[in-house]
């Protein structure tokens, strides 16, 4: 299978501090894609012997989402790879240029598994680390539950989900969700509202409201699956996933999990929302602590020597400033 490709990246511009304006930059691009990643020949370092591999969210692409993580964890020594996933054109969202993940989650995810697989292939390495923002932590659960998320031996392929801003759970959509489900089933037989939903914002919609058939299908054994360990990070002001405490996680058997949220231990200044969430420097910190942890086997090593980064950031926007960082 031959490699994705790094198509775009900003010139001059490795590394985004704001949403926006990286969002307006992947703008009318076909394949966007952030500086730092999929570099294909580059080796594993001993440091960081695991690759790391991004999966955006809903009607998102890589670029918008990772302009900030991606070559912050490429300058510190990570290998990161990145698709833009789940183009269906088939909704009004989905025939816009740059709107990636807008098709049944259920379709993306053996395109999913099979970018892991060529990851895994091409570096060499036994296991890779999955960050998943909104769609995407819930296709990384999705993978490490199905028989192609694991290795013959029965080893998961995944080693650390770390979700930021999860919908595993579904979302109400602050109520428009709900709503929605209600009207489908109010109006069964008389309007095809799921239909009506389908056209305009994609499968995918449907897929993530609370309690819609993939939702339960995800969760059909609990949250967790042996040998993985998760970290769900999420902002009391996501207005997208909602409510947003179900964003987090209940570890069952052989599995460990981390919930934050980004305005504890002194970060009551972080206004992050949805989209801002990837470009807050409290969200980075906290990637960086399980993904150094996990690499010199050593939990909690890095919060002794790295206390926790305290930032100002507004929604959409993303960091304005930030004190140790």
């Amino acid at each position: 299978m031959s490699s994705p490709s790094n198509t775009y990246a900003a010139s001059g511009t490795p590394e985004h501090r704001f949403f926006l304006t990286a969002f307006l930059k992947s703008w009318g691009h076909a394949d966007p894609m952030p500086a730092g990643v999929n570099d294909w020949d580059a080796p594993l370092s001993e440091e960081h012997p695991v690759p790391v591999v991004l999966l955006h969210g809903t009607w998102m692409n890589a670029y918008g989402t990772w302009s900030m993580i991606a070559p912050k964890l490429a300058a510190r020594g990570f290998r990161v790879f990145a698709l833009n996933y789940g183009s269906n054109d088939e909704s009004l969202l989905g025939r816009r240029t740059c709107c990636f993940g807008n098709g049944g989650l259920l379709d993306a995810t053996a395109e999913i598994g099979e970018f892991i697989d060529t990851v895994l292939e091409r570096t060499g390495a036994s296991q890779v680390d999955v960050i998943g923002h909104s769609q995407g932590s819930a296709q990384a659960r999705m993978i490490v539950t199905e028989n192609e998320g694991r290795f013959a031996g029965g080893e998961p392929k995944i080693r650390n989900i770390i979700g930021l801003a999860g919908s595993g759970h579904g979302t109400t959509m602050m109520g428009l969700g709900t709503l929605a489900a209600w009207l489908r089933d109010k109006l069964r037989g008389k309007i095809n509202v799921s239909g009506l939903l389908r056209a305009a914002l994609g499968q995918c919609a449907e897929d993530q409201i609370v309690d819609s058939d993939v939702v339960r299908y995800i969760n059909r054994d609990g949250d967790t699956v042996p040998g993985v360990h998760y970290t769900m990070i999420g902002t009391r002001y996501d207005e997208v996933v909602t409510p947003w405490r179900t964003q987090f996680l209940t570890p069952g058997e052989d599995a460990t999990v981390h919930n934050f949220c980004v305005q504890s231990d002194g970060n009551a200044r972080d206004w992050s929302d949805h989209l801002s969430l990837c470009y807050s420097p409290r969200t980075f910190d906290l990637i960086l602590e399980r993904l150094s942890d996990s690499d010199n086997g050593s939990p909690g090593s890095y919060r002794e020597t790295h206390p926790h980064v305290v930032a100002r950031v507004i929604p959409v926007l993303g960091q304005l400033r930030q004190r140790g960082y």
